[in-house]
């Protein structure tokens, strides 16, 4: 191999950076927010833009007349990163993961706290998640994660012994595993 094929390699690396770089790191933030209850909004607004970018960079290499990537298999990453990550995003098996992951840590905190009727406001970690609010009464116990939601819903979790969801006081309630189910309350 010369010296003109060891740079033309070198470059395709960069160039193949260029189109897998933005898509990556805007796949695994859409995942991230995916893994929590009702989205995490702040990730999104992070991913966003950056979507929008790997977009414009795949289009312009489409556009681009002579461009060796129009006839190049990576061209296809760009949309099929795409197309999969909504997939998954859409899907439960992020936030079943996440939760999974953290299940143990989340029934430690959960067990820790008071019996009372009032909510308690403290940002602590569990497992994966940040706990915002914590509420126990009469053996339920509600967590909100830090960050779900929209502008006008709060999500998080909700320990629900017995099966006695209709106690809760939310807009759904999706079961998880056991007792556990993620919830979501919308205030619009």
């Amino acid at each position: 191999m010369d010296l003109q094929d060891q740079a033309l390699g070198k470059s395709q690396w960069w160039r193949r950076g260029l189109i897998l770089g933005p898509v990556a790191v805007s796949a695994v933030l859409t995942l991230f927010s995916a893994a929590h209850p009702g989205g995490n909004f702040p990730l999104i607004l992070v991913a966003a833009p950056i979507w929008l970018l790997s977009g414009l960079i795949w289009i312009s290499l489409l556009m681009t007349r002579g461009s060796a990537y129009r006839r190049s298999p990576w061209i296809i990453a760009t949309p099929l990163v795409g197309v999969l990550t909504l997939v998954l995003a859409n899907s439960p098996l992020p936030m079943r993961v996440a939760f999974l992951i953290s299940e143990a840590a989340l029934s430690n905190y959960a067990q820790s706290l008071p019996e009372q009727e009032g909510v308690s406001f403290k940002d602590q970690r569990a497992g994966l998640f940040t706990i915002a609010t914590a509420q126990r009464w009469k053996g339920i116990t509600q967590l909100g994660v830090a960050d779900t939601g929209g502008m006008l819903t709060e999500c998080g979790f909700a320990h629900v012994p017995s099966g006695r969801v209709k106690d809760l006081d939310v807009s759904s309630a999706d079961h998880l595993t056991g007792d556990w189910y993620a919830t979501c309350t919308d205030y619009d």
